[in-house]
């Protein structure tokens, strides 16, 4: 499920509430194409998606510039007001690396259980994966979340999965001398989750999922919830049979806008699109949406030294390149993040640029008024196929860093262990995901359009 790599980055911060300035949070279901029955499945839905609540998203103030770029303004907390001394007021200018967050994107409500266990609960919704866990009573540890804990021993028609289950397949394993099936997953920010598989009832927009398999969490170790979310549920289980999803993300920073999530024949068409494979995944461990890159362009130049090895998915695990809304920032392998850093340092010192250091940040310029107009460079990813190429802007590939002094503009590529292409990086591009023929496909859109005010 959560499997993604633990990348030790400083700054992604600085996107921490993408969740707000991309709009995209909240789900509900809307807009059914066609007539609803319990465990029936749909020619197309979508979900609506709404904006995070702001005071849920941290303390750094982040807003969308006229000028199309993110902002990270600086910032202080009472503490800092209290020793406003001229170290301490140096030491808040940007924001402390200890912020670092991994904000969850989409959720949807969801019935869990029957009985005296009946409960409404909110999900974080993770693209990439087809496992749902939740927290469950007992949890020791265990995150803050809307509501009780899934209480198990009050619903009637909650099971444990038995380790002779034919379900109880690698990742997970027969327990207990086979009385239980365990699960373990990771995800960012060292979380850790162990706990045994049961099936129940789930109820999703007033459609009824019988005897559904999800894992009970007994251990949650560093779940990144915002005090709301009770578990995690994979796309398939709210995709109701279909294989093909999509996303677009805008950048209009309005709260009262709201996206889609859209599936099926909701899926709006599109003459642009380009398409590059989805890889498999090595072995039952792995969950992710792997994708060929073979290389990397600075403006219109192809960088060679980056070699095509360099973002190769070993069967180790190690490597590869994942597309992820859950990672906010584009993390480059090192080997190649060296490279793009250099290429654009020296595109943009050969035209005057001003480099500045920033405490937890990569490359940082003063942004100038001729920097800013001209100078700012794109960054072209390129697929295994000829004609799959995808285009970051400079809005979505620098963000500015304001403070009282200054302002910076820094690279919003962090490095890393495997590439993963990050939330800012997808902005106005839409994406669909066809897992039914392995197939990613992506067009330049203003995302903007796909959305509505919000109720």
């Amino acid at each position: 499920m959560e499997m993604k790599p633990a990348i030790s980055v400083v700054a992604i911060m600085v996107i921490a509430q993408l969740a707000h300035n991309l709009s995209h949070t909240v789900a509900t279901i809307s807009h059914p194409t066609t007539t609803t029955t319990p465990n029936a499945s749909l020619a197309g839905f979508s979900l609506e998606l709404l904006a995070a609540d702001p005071e849920a998203l941290g303390h750094a103030v982040v807003r969308r510039g006229s000028d199309g770029f993110l902002h990270l303004q600086s910032f202080r907390t009472n503490l800092d007001r209290a020793n406003s001394s001229a170290a301490n007021a140096a030491a808040i200018a940007t924001p402390r690396p200890d912020m670092m967050l991994n904000r969850p994107l989409l959720s949807a409500y969801i019935t869990v259980g029957t009985g005296r266990g009946t409960q409404v609960y909110l999900f974080k919704v993770d693209p990439s994966s087809t496992m749902t866990w939740m927290q469950c009573k007992g949890c020791n540890p265990h995150s803050p979340q809307e509501g009780p804990l899934f209480d198990t021993a009050a619903s009637p028609t909650f099971h444990n999965v038995l380790g002779s289950d034919p379900y109880c397949q690698p990742p997970f394993r027969s327990v207990l001398s086979g009385q239980a099936c365990a699960f373990q997953v990771t995800g960012p920010g060292s979380m850790s989750v162990e706990g045994y598989l049961g099936h129940d009832q789930l109820i999703h927009d007033g459609n009824v999922h019988q005897l559904v398999h999800f894992g009970c969490a007994h251990k949650a170790i560093h779940f990144q919830n915002i005090n709301r979310f009770a578990g995690v549920i994979g796309v398939a289980n709210l995709a109701r049979g279909l294989t093909r999803f999509s996303y677009c993300l805008f950048a209009d920073g309005e709260a009262t806008r709201q996206g889609f999530l859209r599936f099926g024949t909701d899926v709006p068409p599109n003459l642009h699109y380009r398409s590059t494979r989805i890889l498999p995944v090595h072995g039952a461990h792995e969950s992710g949406h792997y994708v060929s890159l073979v290389g990397v362009s600075v403006g219109v130049r192809r960088l060679g030294e980056i070699r095509p090895e360099t973002f190769a998915h070993h069967e180790d695990g190690q490597g590869g390149c994942v597309i992820d809304l859950d990672t906010p920032l584009m993390v480059l392998a090192q080997e190649a993040y060296d490279v793009v850093e250099e290429a654009v340092w020296s595109d943009l010192r050969r035209h005057g640029a001003e480099r500045v250091k920033r405490p937890g940040y990569g490359l940082c310029v003063r942004a100038s008024e001729v920097v800013m107009r001209r100078h700012l460079p794109s960054m072209s990813l390129h697929f295994a196929e000829e004609e799959a190429v995808l285009v970051v802007s400079p809005e979505q590939l620098f963000f500015m860093v304001d403070d009282e002094q200054v302002r910076v503009a820094c690279l919003a590529v962090m490095p890393g262990r495997r590439t993963v292409i990050g939330a800012l990086q997808q902005v106005d591009t839409r994406f669909i995901f066809d897992l039914k023929d392995s197939k990613l496909s992506f067009a330049p859109e203003s995302c903007i359009q796909d959305s509505v005010e919000a109720a």
